[in-house]
């Protein structure tokens, strides 16, 4: 019997891990099994949904597009998904799946790479595919409906092809796909295709990606009236640059220096002592520095206190230090084997690499896999929770009524309903509004006045720190026993269906 690769090993453990992790994300509403998506990916989902119907790329049905999401090719990939008759319960799951099959190929692809650069090396491409495939943010973000794996696929498919100096039009074209499927990709897409130039001198790869940029933002101005996101006035603007990198160097040094400040420093230092100045060494310290100063740039990400992680902004850099850190660790072991042939590892049966990937990840990741093993994934209670109330919604009101949520998420996809985006990541009017408070990325914008005392939705669906405020004295809304506002005068709503607070039960 022939005896599998190392690769092969790492996939099948992988592949039943990834499916375990999705199964456990599931519950039960009324008997029935539902799989939800986190709560960003669920509006991407919405706006999958209404193309896919032949709405086009909207967020309520019948009003002018806007672009309340920032992952247009991942959007473009749901909407095919939407195409099959997946109830709404299982479409997340295929979604999941998708991304089980994403993260696999990655993992061969990082492999791959590895393999590439050190052709000779017995430890390198097992040790960075199996950080690789167990690295916490990667797994959680992408098994949880984000377009994280598919970016972090591509990017490395094309550095691997770079690399081997592959065909150049094959390389533009992956790097176009990674800059359609999120614009931001182009930070790693032209530094490889910068290395492709040094290395073939040719210039399409950088043309390809340049193109590509324009190309989106002409898209998005000529479909949406405007070169950028809504997102990006919501989240970025009203904000000086000092302020948002203030709050980015904060929570990276609190959530994501664990995750990457060990492997960084490590191999930094074998790097300059073995003085390994290579175009591919630089390439990938640029990729995962890139990242990191992106995530800086933009103030971090809303869910590292909820993920106790590196963001996903870092994540996508993430697997090119694991690749950098499997090779400077392979250069020490190399010389302590030719420094000291008997050494224990060095005739072990066992290849050594795993010991330390095993040790690499309980660094790196031990933490939040552990919370993970009490808890279940990070975020899943509250996305469960709006699932419910989204059924809840739907099952107590008429198909005319109009919502109002902060979670932009599962309640207006699974409640089906016109929803008005209290936070404005889905509502120019406010996502180009005024910023209150501390920066906090998605969370700082809101104008009840607008939202609720002119747009009058016919309930509100979830509270907010700011909501109290502004209801207090409030004689059109009254607050049911379930939590949710309800305009008095509606006529378009069962009001005591929607205050039955039975639905919260498993």
């Amino acid at each position: 019997m022939n005896k599998l690769s190392p690769i092969k090993y790492i996939l099948i453990i992988s592949t039943i891990f990834y499916l375990a992790f999705i199964v456990g994300t599931s519950f039960l509403v009324k008997e029935v099994r539902y799989f939800t998506l986190v709560d960003d990916a669920m509006i991407s989902m919405r706006y999958a949904q209404h193309l896919a119907r032949g709405h086009g790329l909207v967020w309520n049905i019948g009003e002018a597009p806007v672009e309340g999401f920032t992952n247009l090719g991942w959007v473009l990939f749901m909407s095919v998904l939407h195409l099959f008759p997946f109830a709404a319960s299982k479409i997340s799951l295929a979604v999941m799946l998708s991304c089980v099959v994403i993260l696999l190929a990655n993992i061969a692809v990082v492999y791959k790479i590895s393999q590439t650069l050190l052709p000779e090396s017995k430890y390198a491409p097992t040790l960075a595919a199996i950080i690789t495939a167990f690295y916490f943010p990667l797994v959680f973000w992408s098994l949880r409906g984000m377009e994280v794996g598919l970016l972090v696929l591509l990017v490395n498919y094309a550095m691997l092809l770079a690399l081997k100096q592959d065909n150049q039009f094959i390389i533009s074209a992956i790097l176009v796909l990674a800059i359609l499927v999120r614009v931001d990709a182009a930070i790693s897409a032209i530094l490889i295709a910068i290395y492709f130039f040094i290395k073939k001198k040719s210039s399409l790869p950088i043309i390809a990606v340049l193109s590509a940029v324009a190309g989106v933002f002409l898209f998005q101005r000529l479909y949406f009236g405007d070169f950028l996101p809504t997102t990006y006035y919501q989240k970025v603007t009203g904000y000086s640059l000092l302020a948002r990198a203030r709050k980015g160097i904060l929570v990276f040094n609190e959530f994501a220096a664990r995750d990457v400040l060990a492997l960084f420093l490590f191999s930094l230092a074998v790097l300059v002592f073995y003085k390994q100045r290579t175009a591919e060494t630089f390439l990938l310290l640029g990729i995962f520095l890139g990242q990191c100063a992106y995530s800086i740039y933009v103030g971090g990400d809303y869910a590292e206190p909820e993920t106790n992680a590196a963001n996903r902004f870092i994540t996508q850099g993430m697997p090119a230090m694991f690749i950098l850190f499997s090779w400077m660790t392979n250069r020490i072991l190399s010389d302590l084997e030719t420094a000291q042939p008997k050494l224990t590892f060095a005739n072990a049966k066992a290849n050594p690499a795993i010991p330390l990937a095993i040790m690499a990840l309980l660094i790196i990741s031990g933490e939040p896999w552990f919370n993970y093993s009490i808890n279940n994934a990070p975020l899943l209670k509250a996305d469960i929770r709006r699932v419910k109330l989204a059924l809840h919604i739907k099952d107590n009101t008429s198909p005319e009524a109009v919502i109002a949520v902060h979670a932009a998420g599962q309640i207006p996809y699974y409640s089906e309903r016109t929803t008005i985006d209290l936070l404005g990541l889905n509502d120019p009017i406010v996502a180009k509004g005024a910023g209150e408070g501390e920066f906090y990325p998605g969370h700082n914008k809101w104008n009840y006045y607008y939202s609720i005392g002119q747009l009058r939705p016919d309930l509100i669906a979830d509270n907010f720190t700011k909501l109290g405020t502004y209801m207090k004295g409030n004689q059109e809304y009254q607050l049911l026993d379930s939590d949710i506002y309800i305009r008095s005068d509606s006529t378009l709503i069962n009001i005591q269906g929607l205050a039955n607070k039975d639905y919260r039960v498993p």
